[in-house]
């Protein structure tokens, strides 16, 4: 081999050594990242073991207390009423009710009457609903009933005497084919609860006649009495009659309340104490839902427009919803305190607030689904670490043992040159 050609190996065989040499620095590098990395995913499984959730209790069986899993539809059910005796809302933190879109679509329709709202609410929360609780079979365009009258009747003494009014005689002893005065129910919309009540009195000079009844009264007590004659009033005498509405006869449906889910089927009273104490809070508290329509959203600031993120969540990149359609979101809420709870205290009259830690029906539980994600995903992870190891193992062994060549190579021509060189000086000393 010429000493130019020698020259030239020693030069590329150089070049090799030290591209090797970083290669198996890199394989090192990376092999001290799955080192950490296996420290990592040890750690994130750890932390996952300790993984909880909450439950509500919604029972018992063979005598022990069964519980399910936290959710707004579990938590605000009305039947945990009627299991625990309870009712919850969550709340934000400025004080507003988590509702449905469809319980915030009956609250807007109402307008502020709570005899509106409970008509409103469709079958899916077990309406329409009404505050009557007169038989329903038993209509005006029927034929008279005294007894259903006079009911009317003293419903409305009671409302009138609350707030210091009344009308013609207060003898005890007036009956329905003797009183002063009389009531009727004038419709202005076809749905439940849109209309008025009106009194005629027809002792006074000039005589009333078909006077609109509003709301005159102070404070709760007398608007529940409000509400309940006009309860009354409307399942009695709404008949579908024509009505002067802006110049204009309308006719409006005759409501049916055999399919109205009265008081008079004493089954639907805790529904309707349900629903009413939910108006009061919305209506003194304010309300908010979430809904997917963006022109609501737009319209209404009760309305939020539903955009579902994608964030990291406890084990992996998922897609979650509003804490009303997503029980984790709903739970982890709960938790930071975005939402706060409620419940209703009957010796109160009011919602009071409570917590997940002070409440008795709540509790917290290893979260077993996601623990098994979470061990899961950490054994593939292992599995995947293991592989790139045992790679990167069999890589610089075939770096070693392509070092060692190419260091054997490199000594051979370097003692090549070295004897050229001593040859040189040899033929020119």
């Amino acid at each position: 081999m010429g000493m130019a050609a020698s020259q030239a190996r020693l030069l590329s065989i150089t070049a090799r050594l030290s591209d090797n040499e970083q290669s198996g620095q890199a394989l090192s590098y990376a092999k001290e990242r799955l080192a950490d990395r296996s420290d990592q995913i040890t750690a994130e499984y750890n932390d996952a073991l300790k993984a909880t959730k909450l439950q509500i209790m919604t029972g018992y069986s063979d005598g022990a207390a069964s519980y399910t899993d936290i959710s707004f539809d579990m938590l605000t059910s009305p039947a945990v009423v009627e299991t625990l005796g309870k009712q919850y809302i969550a709340t934000d933190t400025q004080g507003r009710v988590l509702v449905s879109e469809d319980v915030a679509d009956a609250f807007a329709e109402a307008h502020g009457s709570l005899n509106a709202f409970l008509g409103a609410l469709g079958t899916k929360q077990g309406g329409p609903y009404s505050l009557s609780d007169i038989d329903p079979s038993k209509k005006a365009s029927d034929g008279a009933s005294f007894e259903m009258e006079d009911k009317i009747h003293e419903a409305w003494d009671v409302y009138f005497n609350s707030i210091g009014k009344t009308f013609g005689s207060d003898d005890e002893d007036d009956v329905s084919d003797n009183h002063l005065w009389t009531f009727d129910y004038v419709e202005t919309g076809n749905e439940i609860g849109q209309g008025y009540a009106t009194i005629t009195v027809a002792s006074t000079d000039p005589a009333i006649t078909n006077q609109p009844i509003n709301f005159e009264g102070t404070n709760d007590e007398q608007l529940e009495l409000y509400n309940y004659a006009l309860a009354i009033t409307e399942s009695y005498y709404s008949d579908g009659t024509t009505t002067i509405v802006d110049g204009v006869n309308v006719t409006y449906n005759e409501h049916d309340f055999t399919t109205v889910n009265t008081q008079y089927n004493k089954g639907n009273s805790a529904m309707t104490d349900y629903y009413s104490n939910l108006y009061y809070k919305m209506l003194s508290s304010g309300y908010y839902t979430y809904t997917d329509t963006p022109a609501k959203a737009n319209n209404d600031d009760h309305y939020l427009y539903e955009n579902k993120p994608t964030y990291l969540g406890a084990s992996s990149q998922t897609t979650k919803g509003t804490p009303l359609d997503d029980s984790n979101t709903f739970e982890q809420y709960l938790r930071n305190g975005d939402l706060i709870l409620e419940t209703y205290s009957v010796t109160e009259g009011k919602f009071v607030s409570t917590s997940i830690s002070e409440d008795t029906c709540i509790q917290e539980v290893e979260d077993e689904t996601q623990i098994a994600i979470a061990q899961a995903n950490y054994e593939n992870d292992l599995k995947q670490i293991q592989r790139l190891d045992s790679r990167y193992d069999l890589q610089i062994k075939q770096l070693d043992t392509e070092h060692n060549t190419l260091q054997t190579e490199y000594e051979s021509v370097k003692n090549v040159i070295t004897k050229n060189v001593e040859k040189s000086f040899q033929t020119f000393g």
